[in-house]
Formats: C-alpha cells, structure tokens, sequence
C-alpha cells in the first residue's frame, strides 16, 4: 500500500494559493451562466431593503409592532409599485408602447438629421461608441414585447423580497460565518454599511423619480406635447438609471415633437435643457452629497459595462450595484486592508 502523497512545505504556500484561484474562477463562471438569477437575487434584495425602509417610517409613526408595521410597509410598496404599474398599462400604456416601438426608428431620424455636417456625424459616430447604434432602444423595445417575462420576473423578485424582509438574519449571518475569522468583524460593519447606503440610494432615487416626474411632464405640457403626463411619468422612472435612462426617455419625446414639427420642437429641446440643467445642478449633487460621492464618469461606465455583460435587465440594477460595490472597496480595500481613516455613510442625513 502505497503512502499518500504530501507535497513540500515550501510548495504548500503556491498550492493554496492555486487552489483559491481555481475556486474563485469557478465561483465566476457559476456567476457568468447564472447572471439572470443573480439579477433577480439582487431585486429581491433590494425589494427587501424597500420593505423594511418603509416599515421603519411607518414605526416614526406611531406603530411599535414590527411584524405590523413591516406587513404595512409591505403594502404600501406593492401598493406604490401597483400605482405605478397602473398608469403604465392602463392610463399611458397604449401611448408608451407605441412610443417605445418607434424608438429605433426615432434614433435613425434623429441621425439623418445630424449627419448633414460634419460636426453632427462625429456626434452620431460617438453615440454608436458609447451605445451601440440603437441596441438600448431594441432592447427597450423587445422588453415591452417580452411583458409576460418581465411580470413573471417581478413576482419572483417580490416574493424573494418578502422572504428577506421577513427574516434577513439567516442571510446575512451566512455571509458572516463564511468570512475567515480575523475578517469577520470587517465583514459585518461592511454589510452595515451597504445596506444603510442603499436605503439612503432607495429614499434620494424615490425623491428625484417624483420631482423629475412632476417636472418633466410640467415642462413638456409647456412646449404643447399631448402625451406629456405620459412621457413626465415615463422621464421620471428613468432616473433610476442614471444618465444613460434620462438620455433614452428624451427620445420618444423628441420624435414626436419632430414628427409635429414648427413651435413644439423647439420648445421641447428647451424643455429637456431646463430639465438637464435642474439635474445635474440641484438633484445629481444632492444624491451624491447624501448618499456616496461616486464620481459621474464611474457610474456612466459602469451603467455602460454592466449593460454589455448583463444585458438592458442589468442596467436597471447598475445604479445600487455600484453603490455596493463603491462601499464595499472603501471597506474591505482603503479601510481595512490599508488603514486609511475615512469617513462612512452619512447618518445624520
């Protein structure tokens, strides 16, 4: 009988490692063929950290009982959402199909009328760059075709979120244990942070969804578009993606208002200004003054490089992805790893 074989004290340090590398790039490409689940994973989390936010502003109050008030918070989420869901099909959803559907057809206008000098065909060249031609818009418009997809992902993503909220202890202590020792203390305080960052993300995106809503629709009723308590609602719910879904909501606006043409048109470019100016210089500081100082350029190629590996259902989870990721390298990398003394997520906001 032979005895086993036992490796050199000096190679054991390189086996480890090797070992912690096959690991580690198998856990990536489990993570690569299972990114649809690991999407709604994460909706499902963040679903969850919405119900216990609304279930803590329902304790302030007056309802001590958590189990109450967390069914309560529950409800007024799925009731918000169903509100919403409500003007999208019912009210608007005639109008925002027919919107959505013409998108790539409003992009190829919108580039023959830039291509005629010069400076308009660089502009249109760096558009395909940074987007791929009209790849948003068709998947905007395949998403809007796929509805019975995205319905059955939505209730798979509420019932995960229930789950969680419920009891999200067994989670997150798995997390804990599953961290080495020595690092398990860091590994707590990091998840700390995250989830209180994204309840600060969840709140300021709920805040800037409503007021771009309201001014978005307030400001095309100016310029004399029909649809624009439709096209206010959908402008709003595109903040949630930052950049790059109020870019894409403008289009469906500005089509229409080429295909009117005369007053209108202008007056909806002047429009979509003032609603630029009034992000960029009011609600994007406050986001990030508020919640985590990411830098712009950071986000719109994170937006961008998330959409390429996970497809147009990644972008809308690209925002709360890279809040996460944000803190977690300023934890586990700046703080613990090189000691840097820096600050946390604001808890007096």
């Amino acid at each position: 009988m032979h005895a086993p074989f036992k490796p050199n004290p000096e190679d054991l340090t390189y086996l480890r490692r090797l070992g912690w590398t096959v690991v580690i790039g198998a856990i990536l490409m489990m993570a690569w063929r299972a990114s649809d689940l690991l999407l709604l994973a994460f909706g499902s989390l963040l679903g969850a950290v919405m119900f216990r936010s609304a279930a803590r502003m329902i304790q302030q109050l007056g309802v001590r009982n958590w189990r109450i008030a967390l069914g309560l918070g529950t409800l007024l989420v799925l009731t918000v959402f169903g509100g919403m869901l409500y003007l999208l099909t019912v009210q608007f959803g005639t109008e925002l199909a027919a919107m959505l559907g013409n998108l790539p057809g409003t992009l190829e206008k919108i580039e023959r009328g830039l291509s005629v000098n010069p400076v308009g065909r660089a502009v249109v060249q760096a558009g395909e760059a940074a987007a791929g031609g009209s790849k948003i818009a068709d998947s905007l418009s395949e998403l809007v075709r796929g509805a019975g997809e995205i319905m059955l992902n939505l209730v798979i993503v509420i019932v995960g979120a229930m789950f969680i909220a419920s009891n999200p202890s067994p989670y997150r202590n798995a997390v804990v244990l599953m961290t080495p020792r020595p690092a398990r203390q860091t590994m707590e305080r990091a998840l700390n942070e995250m989830s209180f960052a994204l309840r600060l993300w969840l709140k300021a995106k709920l805040i800037s969804m409503a007021m771009m809503t309201l001014v978005i629709g307030g400001c095309l009723w100016w310029a004399g578009l029909e649809s624009w308590a439709a096209l206010g609602l959908l402008g709003g719910l595109s903040e949630f993606v930052p950049y790059v879904g109020p870019v894409v909501a403008m289009l469906p606006a500005i089509g229409l208002a080429a295909a009117v043409g005369g007053d209108v048109l202008w007056r909806t470019l002047v429009a979509f200004l003032v609603v630029r100016v009034i992000e960029g210089w009011l609600l994007t500081p406050f986001v990030n003054r508020t919640v985590v100082n990411i830098p712009p350029a950071l986000t719109l190629f994170t937006i961008l490089a998330v959409g390429a590996v996970f497809g147009v259902y990644g972008v809308f989870f690209a925002g709360a992805l890279l809040v996460v990721a944000f803190v977690g390298v300023r934890e586990f990398y700046l703080r613990d790893t090189l000691g840097e003394d820096i600050d946390g997520v604001p808890r007096d906001t």
